[in-house]
């Protein structure tokens, strides 16, 4: 992942679950970082038909237009693949630069990962299923 021209004051992790990608983005999403964002996701893509996409930017501590940029570009190309974008974790600078620019309404916005994932897949949630071994109640 680490390349010569890549931002000291950025990372993305990304994870592959079932059959959607988490990607956890960590630092300053800028002109710097943008680029380095994207590829990773295409990355992915390319590696997976993902059923949804989850962007947990609780790590993100700056974001100018390039990084809004970006996130824009990536719900455009995950509707092109009929792939559920989701953003977490948004912190208050980049919401309210979303909802200043009038994107907040274009995306779909949980407060954690897991009520991300249960937006993309709800049988994945909390409470879905029994877990083993728990007899039923009489």
């Amino acid at each position: 992942m680490a390349g010569m021209d890549e931002p000291s004051n950025f990372t993305v992790t990304i994870g592959l679950h079932e059959d959607f990608i988490v990607a956890r983005v960590v630092g300053e999403l800028d002109y710097a970082s943008a680029g380095l964002l994207h590829q990773e996701i295409k990355d992915a893509w390319a590696t997976t038909q993902p059923a949804g996409l989850v962007v947990d930017l609780s790590g993100l501590t700056f974001c100018d237009s390039m990084g809004v940029g970006v996130l824009v570009l990536l719900l455009r190309q995950s509707r092109e693949q009929q792939s559920n974008l989701v953003l977490s974790g948004v912190p208050p600078l980049l919401e309210r630069i979303l909802t200043i620019t009038g994107l907040r309404t274009a995306f779909q916005v949980e407060t954690s990962v897991e009520e991300a994932i249960q937006v993309i897949h709800p049988t994945l949630g909390p409470g879905v299923e029994q877990p083993p071994g728990e007899p039923e109640p009489a």
